[in-house]
C-alpha cells in the first residue's frame, strides 16, 4: 500500500512537471509581451515539479532567454525590445537562478542586458546578489554588483563595498580591485574608472559576443575621455566653458570631434557634459 501511495505520488509530480513545462512554453510563444503577459512558472512550482530535473529545466528557461534575445537582432523597430519583454527576460532568468543558483550563464547574460538594454539595474543586481551567495568563491558577480551601483546607480559607497568584498575572492585580483575601490572617490575620474571597470569584465569573460559589447563600450568611454580632457583644457585656458564641441577643433585642442561608434555624434549638453545622441543610457555616468 506503501509503494503504491509513493508511485501515485510520483505520477502526480511527474504530470505536474510536463505540464509546467508545456505552460512555460506556451507562454514563449506570446511574444511580443506586454506587462500582463510577461510571466514564467513560479520557480516555487518549478522547484517541486523538476523532480531531480532541475539543472536541465534551469538549461532551458536560460536558453529561452538567450535564443529569444538573439532573436530580436533582427528587429528594425525602436525600442527593439519592449518593457514587458524585458520582463518576461528576468523572470525567466530568475526562475533558471532558483533552480540552480550556481549556474554562471544566466547571470552573465543577466548584466549584459537587463542593465544596458533594459535598464533594470535593481532586478540584474538582485540576481546578482542571489548568486554571490551561492557562488561564494567566484570574484566576478559582485564585481558586476559594485559596477551596476557605480555606473548606473551613481552609488559609490555600495560600489566601492561590493568591490571589496569581490577583492576578498580566492580568484580576485585583490590590488586591482581595492586600488580601484579607493579610486571611486574621485569624481573626476569616473570615465577612466568606467574603462577599468569594462576591461576587467571583458578579461573575465569567454563569450565573444559579450566581449565585442564590453568592446563597443569601451570605444565608447575612451571617445567621450578623449573629449573631456579636450574640455578641460580649454577651461584652463580661456577660464570658460565650450558653447559646443566644434569649438575644440576651432580652438585647436583636437583635430576632430571623434567618432561615436554607436553611429551618432557626441555633443555637449547644458552641465558641460560630453553626452552621445546615439543612446542616452550610455550617459548615465555623468
Amino acid at each position: 500500500m506503501r509503494a503504491f501511495a509513493v508511485v501515485l505520488v510520483l505520477t502526480i509530480l511527474a504530470g505536474a512537471h510536463i505540464v509546467s513545462l508545456r505552460k512555460l512554453t506556451d507562454a514563449a510563444r506570446l511574444m511580443p509581451k506586454n506587462e500582463e503577459t510577461a510571466s514564467v512558472v513560479p520557480p516555487a512550482i518549478l522547484r517541486i515539479t523538476s523532480l531531480e530535473f532541475r539543472s536541465l529545466v534551469s538549461d532551458y528557461l536560460f536558453l529561452k532567454s538567450l535564443v529569444f534575445i538573439g532573436s530580436t537582432f533582427e528587429r528594425t523597430e525602436k525600442p527593439r525590445v519592449k518593457n514587458g519583454e524585458w520582463k518576461w527576460v528576468y523572470n525567466t532568468l530568475d526562475a533558471s537562478t532558483t533552480l540552480d543558483p550556481y549556474f554562471l550563464d544566466p547571470y552573465y547574460l543577466a548584466n549584459a542586458f537587463l542593465t544596458w538594454d533594459a535598464f533594470m539595474i535593481q532586478e540584474d543586481n538582485l540576481l546578482l546578489i542571489r548568486g554571490s551567495k551561492h557562488r561564494d568563491w567566484d570574484s566576478i558577480l559582485p564585481f558586476f554588483v559594485g559596477f551596476n551601483y557605480f555606473y548606473f546607480l551613481q552609488d559609490n559607497v555600495n560600489a566601492r563595498k561590493w568591490l571589496l568584498e569581490a577583492s576578498e575572492k580566492p580568484d580576485a585580483p585583490h590590488i586591482f580591485y581595492t586600488e580601484l575601490a579607493s579610486k571611486l572617490s574621485n569624481e573626476k575620474n569616473r570615465t577612466n574608472n568606467a574603462i577599468a571597470f569594462l576591461e576587467e569584465m571583458t578579461k573575465k569573460t569567454n563569450d565573444e559576443s559579450l566581449k565585442d559589447k564590453y568592446a563597443s563600450r569601451i570605444s565608447y568611454l575612451r571617445s567621450v575621455l578623449q573629449v573631456e580632457r579636450a574640455v578641460e583644457l580649454y577651461k584652463k585656458k580661456f577660464g570658460k566653458q565650450p558653447s559646443d564641441l566644434k569649438t575644440l577643433v576651432q580652438t585647436g585642442l583636437v583635430r576632430e570631434i571623434p567618432a561615436d561608434p554607436y553611429g551618432e555624434q557626441l555633443y555637449l549638453d547644458s552641465d558641460g557634459h560630453v553626452k552621445s545622441s546615439s543612446n542616452a543610457q550610455f550617459d548615465v555616468i555623468h
